[in-house]
Parts: structure tokens; C-alpha cells; sequence
């Protein structure tokens, strides 16, 4: 039997003893209670991690999720102490690559969180099974999407889990999980790394779920394979987001991407010119309120949005961009 082998098989273990602590899969979703009305808004906030994801999200009774931690071991845990986060209920896993796990284990470590999502794709490295291990000592409930959409009541913000479609084994980005959250009338999708193949088949499968969404994050960092124009037909997002590293060795986001996005008139707001982005609603508008020189705007548009990456990034230094490849 081969190492890598050896790995996928010990994961898939790990992973099935693990999810045996998990809710009863006929409840049909995972809640924390809440009373009362909110008291501030829901806030989704896209951070500054480098050329990987994190994806936080606070309710307005102040429940929150971490969906991915970016690529190294201590950004996503400077990231959520700069935001001032001292729990996590739930921590989430898109897929198994390491620009989206590579900070989990700490995080795990220092918050503790209450449940960990991830999806059951044998793409394992050794990384990932200290990952999953820390997951068992600490006692965190693991959870997995389904064959059919499960909700998640993270207070009064509700976190819907696609169904998983079927593992592709050549390409880990098209076992991403993909999660739709909705407050009120404002809606964010959360589709990972997802391919075309995945895309498509959440489209045939899962597509009230994808479409009419208030806000979209790029898949895979902006990259052609991550948006295509029938995706953002069904989805018909008011602002993307996307999430990378500046001057990034892979050319995200990739022209052909932020040209579609012209096109369809959805401004685009990017990590690696803005830094942390965060959005927050009542449930019934939105409005990005950082970075603090778009706040002014609350909505804005794509001239905006150039305006102030600009005055961004002339005040910092610069780097040649590494553009070896582009995806």
C-alpha cells in the first residue's frame, strides 16, 4: 500500500469516528437558539489572509463562523484577534486544499469552536490529518454535508449547506462545500473552490439555492475556472468579492473574470487591493462598511471601488507581480 494511500485511508477513518458525535441526520439542520430581537446587524467580513480564503461571520446576537482560515499557520488567528472574536461556533472547511486549511488547526486550538463542517473528499496530506486530529482532542462535534441541503440557525443568520455532489478525485476544488447564507432579504454564496463540473451540477440540482444572491465570493480566487457567464446569470449577485494575495504567482483574479464582472455591471471588491472587506445588513439593505474610505458610499460602484484600491495602493510598496501562472 502506498503512503499516499495510507494517508487517504487513516483520513476517511478519522473522519468517520469522528462524525459519529454529530446530530442526528433527520433534524435536518444544527441551531443555536436565540430570543429576542437583534440588537445590531449581521456582519459577513472577507479577511485579509493572503492567497487563501477566511470567511467570518457574526450574527446579530453575536453567534459566529469561520469558513476557511487562509493558507499559513498564525493569519487567520491575527485576522480574528484584529476583529476582536473571542468564540467561534462554528469553523468550516470548503475543501482540502491547504490555502484554506492551512491555518484551521490553530485557530481550533485557541477558539475551541462548538462544530466543525467539512466535506468527506479522501484528498488528504498529513497537514490535514494533524487538522483533523486536533478536531478529535478537542472534543469539537464534526459535521458534513449531506445528500440533501441542511440548514445551520447561527442565531437569526440561517447557513444552508449544498447537498454534496459526487467526489471528483482528480479535482479537489469540485468537493468544495458550498453554503448560501440568508438574513432576511440579504443573501451571500459561499461556493468555495468550485469548478465548472461542481457549479453545473449545483445548478441541475440545488438551483434555488444558487440563485438571486445579494452578494457572491469568486470561487478559486477569481480564476476563469471559478465564474463563467451562466453562473453569475443564475446568481445575479450586487457585488462580488474575492480573496487573494497581491502580486500572486497565479494572476488572480484572471482578466477574462474581472472583465465578465464589468460587463454584467457587479463591482468587485479584492483583499489583495482593499484588505479585510466587510459587509453588513439588517435584513433588509447592506452596506460595506470597510475598508473605511468605501463606507462613505455604503454601496458602491466599480469607479468607486477603483478610486479608493488606488489611493490604497499608492501609499504602499510595491512589488513586480509574480504572474509565472495563470489560471
Amino acid at each position: 500500500m502506498t503512503i499516499k494511500r495510507s494517508i487517504r485511508l487513516f483520513a476517511l477513518v478519522l473522519v468517520t469516528l469522528a462524525f459519529t458525535g454529530m446530530p442526528p441526520a433527520s433534524r435536518g439542520q444544527w441551531s443555536w437558539p436565540w430570543s429576542g430581537g437583534p440588537a445590531s446587524p449581521a456582519v459577513v467580513a472577507v479577511l485579509d489572509v493572503g492567497q487563501g480564503d477566511a470567511i467570518l461571520v457574526r450574527s446579530p446576537e453575536g453567534k459566529t463562523a469561520l469558513i476557511d482560515a487562509g493558507p499559513t499557520r498564525e493569519g487567520a488567528v491575527t485576522a480574528l484577534k484584529r476583529e476582536g472574536i473571542r468564540h467561534l461556533d462554528l469553523v468550516a472547511i470548503s475543501h482540502h486544499h491547504s490555502d484554506h486549511y492551512g491555518g484551521m488547526e490553530e485557530v481550533i486550538r485557541q477558539w475551541k469552536p462548538r462544530y466543525f463542517l467539512a466535506s468527506r473528499s479522501g484528498h488528504s496530506t498529513k497537514t490535514y490529518l494533524k487538522l483533523l486530529q486536533a478536531v478529535e482532542a478537542e472534543g469539537i462535534t464534526a459535521i458534513q454535508p449531506t445528500s440533501r441541503p441542511r440548514k445551520i440557525a447561527l442565531g437569526s443568520v440561517e447557513l444552508t449547506v449544498f447537498a454534496q455532489a459526487p467526489e471528483d478525485r482528480r479535482e479537489e476544488n469540485n468537493n468544495s462545500v458550498g453554503i448560501r447564507l440568508k438574513y432576511g432579504s440579504f443573501s451571500v454564496l459561499l461556493p468555495g473552490d468550485g469548478e465548472s463540473p461542481e457549479r453545473r451540477w449545483w445548478l441541475e440540482h440545488e438551483p434555488d439555492l444558487v440563485r438571486d444572491c445579494t452578494i457572491l465570493k469568486l470561487a478559486h480566487h477569481g480564476s476563469r475556472n471559478g465564474t463563467d457567464a451562466h453562473w453569475l446569470d443564475a446568481v445575479r449577485p450586487e457585488l462580488a468579492v474575492a480573496s487573494m494575495g497581491r502580486n500572486n504567482e497565479f494572476g488572480h483574479p484572471h482578466p477574462e473574470t474581472v472583465s465578465l464582472l464589468r460587463r454584467a455591471g457587479i463591482p468587485l471588491l479584492r483583499t489583495d487591493r482593499l484588505g479585510t472587506i466587510a459587509i453588513e445588513s439588517d435584513g433588509r439593505s447592506w452596506k460595506v462598511v470597510r475598508p473605511a474610505l468605501l463606507a462613505r458610499r455604503g454601496r458602491p460602484t466599480q469607479d468607486d471601488v477603483d478610486r479608493v484600491a488606488a489611493s490604497t495602493t499608492d501609499d504602499a510598496p510595491t512589488k513586480p507581480a509574480r504572474r509565472t501562472r495563470v489560471r
